[in-house]
C-alpha cells in the first residue's frame, strides 16, 4: 500500500486501519492534527506540524507516542535516531552476538 511501506514492513500490519485497530491514532493526510509528533508510515520519518503549517496531501501517520506503546506492547524494540524511527535492534548484542558469553 503505497504511504504505508515502512509500517507493513516493520510493524507487522497490512493497512492503515489494521493498525488503527489495534489502539494506535492513525491520521490521514491531510487531517494530521498541528502539534502531535507522528511518524510518517510510509518511511519512518519523526514529523511535527505545526498549526497553520501546509500538511502532505498523501500519506498515513500514526502518533508517535501510540505507536511506542503498540511496539512496547508487541515486543518491538523501538528507537529514534535523528528523526528516524526504527524497530529493529541498536547494537549487535541485542541482534544476536555468536561473540556474546562465548557462542562462538
Amino acid at each position: 500500500m503505497e504511504g504505508f511501506e515502512w509500517a507493513a514492513n516493520n510493524l507487522g500490519v497490512n493497512d492503515p486501519h489494521e493498525l488503527q485497530a489495534r489502539g494506535v491514532n492513525v491520521f490521514f493526510a491531510p487531517n494530521i492534527s498541528p502539534d502531535i509528533k507522528v511518524v510518517n508510515l510510509g518511511n519512518g520519518q519523526v514529523e511535527t506540524f505545526v498549526d497553520g503549517e501546509e500538511r502532505p496531501e498523501t500519506g498515513y501517520y500514526a502518533d508517535y507516542d501510540g505507536l511506542v506503546r503498540y511496539c512496547r506492547k508487541h515486543g518491538l524494540p523501538f528507537s529514534e535516531t535523528n528523526g528516524q524511527v526504527s524497530v529493529l535492534p541498536v547494537g549487535f548484542e541485542q541482534a544476536g552476538d555468536p561473540l556474546r558469553h562465548g557462542e562462538a
